[in-house]
């Protein structure tokens, strides 16, 4: 035998041991198998350990403590708005411009609501809450253009800093919130399908108006009721 075949010969015995070992790792596989179908294993204590490895050796879990499950919940609820309040204030500032009484009104866009201010003394007599004919028209004409949108509504009712006189209110703060309520039930009876709030804040809203406006003038805006449009839709 030459030296060519001995080479040829350690070649071919070179990869025996791979075949060994191919049958050592099938007799293991084999093994582990039948000590596994032998064996009984819980599927609630084979998922428990699944989740806690799986917990732990992820790197890039986050961990999220109980409080803030709280914060979770309330960005999950939220208000469905309703039409554009810029959008509504052009609206209805061309619709009340149509109507005698309604046209003194302001309409002006705050952050999350639009207020339609109604001066008191266009729509009620002095110290009194009962509409006159034509105030009671507008007031029905009003309820009607809101009957048309889907957002919800408050009226509140304001006066200035003078005390009432009459027998029938004791205070501003009564007849203000009887206005208020007024106002609400004519808005419906106009055709507003919603729930209206009346609220009455008789004086305590003066201290907000604008200080450098005269005496006279501030007392002229306060006696007024504003309807409220929110942003958000009505119930």
């Amino acid at each position: 035998m030459d030296s060519h075949d001995l080479i040829e010969e350690k070649k071919s015995n070179a990869g025996g041991w791979m075949v060994i070992f191919a049958d050592l790792l099938a007799l293991l596989l084999t093994f582990f198998v039948l000590m596994f179908s032998m064996s009984s294993v819980q599927v609630s204590k084979w998922q428990a350990m699944v989740t806690s490895l799986s917990e732990n050796l992820n790197p890039e879990r986050a961990n999220i403590q109980d409080e803030d499950w709280n914060k979770i919940d309330e960005a999950l609820v939220f208000e469905e708005t309703a039409l554009s309040l810029v959008y509504l204030k052009n609206i209805f500032e061309e619709k009340l411009s149509r109507d005698p009484i309604l046209t003194r009104s302001t309409v002006t866009v705050l952050d999350d609501r639009l207020s339609i201010s109604l001066p008191a003394d266009l729509i009620f007599e002095l110290g009194q809450a009962q509409l006159e004919p034509d105030a009671r028209a507008a007031m029905l004409e009003l309820g009607a253009a809101l009957s048309s949108i889907d957002n919800e509504i408050i009226v509140v009712g304001h006066s200035d800093l003078e005390p009432i006189s009459g027998r029938f209110y004791p205070t501003n703060w009564e007849l203000s919130l009887v206005r208020a309520i007024s106002i609400a039930q004519l808005i419906k009876s106009g055709g507003y399908m919603g729930d209206v709030e009346a609220y009455g804040n008789g004086s305590s809203r003066f201290k907000f108006l604008d200080e450098t406006i005269p005496l006279d003038e501030r007392y002229h805006l306060a006696r007024r009721v504003d309807v409220i449009v929110l942003q958000k839709k009505k119930d």
